[in-house]
């Protein structure tokens, strides 16, 4: 019995190890194949040339492959002389991959060196060093995707601004079910004006973004953007230490068809000539509609694609677009905050907007907004508190003490501060009501 066990043991075990041995050409075989008959061909059809793979050659061997090739990607109406690319790079076929920075395990790593040419076109001319890239494919088909290259120079084509980017590093993470996340950071971001001689120099600038599914724009997703030290040279001579900017959609808890998106913006400490110190802005968005989203999301995609069509029917276009847009707009119910605090004039002040939209989902068109129907569906409620010792140094003393004798800023506790709503067409001021249409007349 146990020598039936042992053979059965060292059966598997042999039959692990040529499974081992054997899964790695035949993951290189399947490869070569995709690669030789697929890959290359769809780059050109797809492109209808303007992208072509020239001088390829690939190397099977039973743990790693080696591939070369070039891409040169060419002016349609021939402006400017071809871009070429060459790539070099080693192919691990899995399930062990030996990565040149870490080990893992799947289906296959690849790690390419891209040669890349000066690319010069009508707008700009950009020049990189070397590109080192690493893909790594796992079991479960996610794929990691890391990229770093030294210095990349942008110079526009009048010569008269300038911009570098210096140890890029930029990290992607797809999972299979379609959810991403990426990581692109930066040792310095140069950009420089060679008319005026204004230099903005961005230290350690990084950026984060991360969705639940790349294919849906509707769904949770989130973008985060820090700049430790952002400063600029004369005439503008600023100093911004600790800028963040944090932007983020996740579903709505009155309604999984409908989202919320939400804001922060930060600027920690401020060095200029101007008298504002510090800020950080916050706010929200609640109840948008997946229509609204899609609607919103097609007018940007037609402002920013080029067309070839009439400029005026281009403009109807878009106008139509727009007025689809205004329109979900109007119908859908949403709430909208806006919080901001600043330490302006050596002082802190603060602004506090929540507004309620509360629909329109009869209105047939924008053309039939009635005023008073909008007033009806509107709800405003500001807060404004300011710092009064501020305030008096600051240029606006004079307008500050005509609002304060108009009972429209109150005085309190070394503060000066307004409260209004309007709801149903009713403002109230400072606990004093009466209809809008008096305010507006």
């Amino acid at each position: 019995m146990q020598n039936k066990v042992k053979w059965t043991i060292s059966i598997l075990l042999v039959f692990i190890a040529i499974l081992f041995l054997a899964i790695p050409k035949l993951i290189g075989i399947v490869i070569h194949d995709a690669i030789a008959d697929q890959v290359f061909g769809q780059i050109n059809t797809s492109t209808e040339g303007q992208i072509t793979i020239t001088d390829p050659q690939l190397e099977t061997g039973w743990f790693r492959s080696k591939i070369q090739f070039n891409i040169v990607i060419s002016d349609t109406q021939n402006r400017v002389e071809p871009y070429y690319l060459l790539f070099q790079g080693i192919i691990s076929h899995g399930p062990i991959l030996f990565a040149p920075s870490e080990f893992a395990l799947g289906l296959v790593s690849i790690h390419v060196t891209v040669n890349a040419d000066k690319l010069e076109s009508k707008v700009a001319t950009i020049t990189t060093d070397d590109m080192e890239t690493s893909v790594v494919v796992k079991f479960d088909q996610s794929l990691s995707i890391r990229a770093k290259v030294k210095n990349i120079s942008i110079r526009n084509s009048e010569e008269n601004l300038y911009t570098t980017i210096d140890d890029l590093d930029a990290y992607m993470d797809i999972k299979e079910d379609l959810s991403a996340r990426a990581d692109i950071k930066s040792s310095k971001i140069l950009i420089q004006n060679n008319q005026s001689d204004i230099r903005l120099t961005a230290s350690d600038p990084s950026l984060h973004l991360e969705t639940a599914k790349l294919d849906d724009f509707s769904a949770a997703s989130a973008i985060e953007v820090k700049i430790p030290s952002t400063v600029a040279s004369e005439p503008l001579s600023f100093n911004v230490s600790n800028a963040i900017l944090e932007w983020r959609s996740y579903s709505s808890n009155k309604s999984a068809e409908l989202t919320d998106f939400s804001q922060y913006m930060q600027a920690k400490k401020i060095e200029s000539n101007l008298p504002l110190e510090s800020f950080i802005w916050k706010s929200e968005m609640r109840g948008v509609t997946e229509e609204l989203i899609r609607s919103y999301n097609e007018m940007l995609f037609n402002i920013q694609s080029a067309s070839s069509i009439d400029p005026i029917l281009r403009m109807a276009e878009l106008t139509q677009i727009a007025n689809k847009t205004g329109l979900l707009l109007l119908q859908n119910e949403i709430n909208f905050t806006n919080i901001i605090e600043a330490n302006f004039y050596q002082g802190m002040h603060k602004l506090d907007v929540n507004v309620l939209w509360g629909g329109l989902p009869a209105l047939p068109s924008i053309d039939s907004l009635m005023f008073k129907d909008a007033a009806e569906a509107l709800n405003v409620e500001v807060n404004l508190l300011l710092d009064q010792e501020s305030v008096s140094l600051s240029p606006f003393a004079e307008l500050a003490e005509l609002y304060s004798s108009q009972n429209y800023l109150m005085s309190s506790n070394d503060e000066l501060t307004l409260d209004a709503k309007l709801t149903k067409g009713i403002v109230t001021l400072n606990g004093e009501s009466f209809p809008l249409d008096q305010l507006l007349q």
